[in-house]
């Protein structure tokens, strides 16, 4: 049985349908890559899944299943329960990386007292417990000297350091399912290799299971090992990473791979050649 099963959902904005009739499964311990153009209903699926969309928003999540397989074998569907049910789920079955830390974390509380809040208010450790746990999630995801990080504040770190620490917040409580929306976005081609590095280490260790939202086709080859191909708010291709990038049946799919840039493609031209991106994806 898969680890999360999404069946026909449907969101809506007022008249404006963001995702429709969105399926796709994530296998336990597998990376499941969810690509598009901006806008084409990626994020608003990932804080579907969450029960986030509806917080704050006029959307409205009106068909479909979200099934959440739980440790003791029976399947829950999230659209069905209630706040305190989702509140229980975030975080110790489900935990989000958001693509932008400086906004996601508190400016005015240190960031290691921001992952041992998150392990006080799942797992009801005391204080003094839940920082040695925020330690110990420091080591896990690389930042070093984190005796002297953990008391930092988030404007005190690095773009990758953030981003490390949103890692850690996500995995504190063991989730088995990671969703991780443009978690490499804002930051260099250098540290964004190392956070991909390190995202990939870390499911290897935790055996964490993983939807990665991106733009980004270079991303997806490197990380996932399925993907899903999102249109206007629809799915138009799914395979695995080989099929996709080796095989793309959608002309919308070819024309994403085309516009990747590529080593040696401006050899015998004396400037960049604009991309037709109407004709890639015709």
């Amino acid at each position: 049985m898969a680890l999360l099963s999404v069946k026909d959902l449907t969101v809506t904005f007022d008249d404006f349908t963001a995702v429709n009739s969105v399926s796709f499964e994530v296998e336990p311990g597998e990376t499941l890559g969810i690509v598009g153009e901006s806008g084409s209903g990626k994020s608003v699926t990932a804080l579907s899944v969450m029960r986030l969309i509806e917080m704050g928003t006029r959307a409205k999540i009106t068909r479909g299943q979200v099934l959440l397989e739980m440790p003791d074998g029976h399947s829950l569907d999230l659209l069905g329960q209630d706040e305190p049910t989702m509140r229980s789920i975030r975080g110790n079955q489900i935990a989000m990386i958001f693509q932008e830390p400086l906004t996601s974390l508190n400016p005015v509380y240190p960031v290691g007292e921001q992952i041992a809040e998150a392990v006080r208010i799942h797992e009801g450790l005391s204080r003094k417990a839940s920082l040695i746990r925020a330690r110990e999630m420091f080591d896990l995801v690389r930042i070093p000297e984190a005796e002297k990080r953990i008391g930092q504040y988030p404007h005190e770190m690095s773009g990758g350091m953030r981003q490390r620490v949103m890692i850690a917040i996500g995995l504190c409580c063991g989730p088995r399912l990671l969703i991780a929306d443009e978690p490499t976005t804002a930051l260099d081609v250098t540290i964004q290799a190392q956070i991909l590095g390190l995202i990939k280490q870390l499911q290897l260790e935790t055996g964490t299971a993983m939807m990665l939202i991106t733009h980004d086709m270079g991303v997806i080859a490197e990380v996932a090992d399925r993907v899903v191909v999102m249109n206007q708010s629809e799915i138009v291709e799914h395979g695995s990473v080989e099929q996709i990038f080796h095989y793309p049946s959608e002309p919308y799919t070819r024309g994403l791979l085309s516009a990747v840039p590529k080593l040696g493609s401006m050899t015998g031209q004396d400037g960049p050649q604009p991309f037709d991106l109407a004709g890639g994806l015709a």
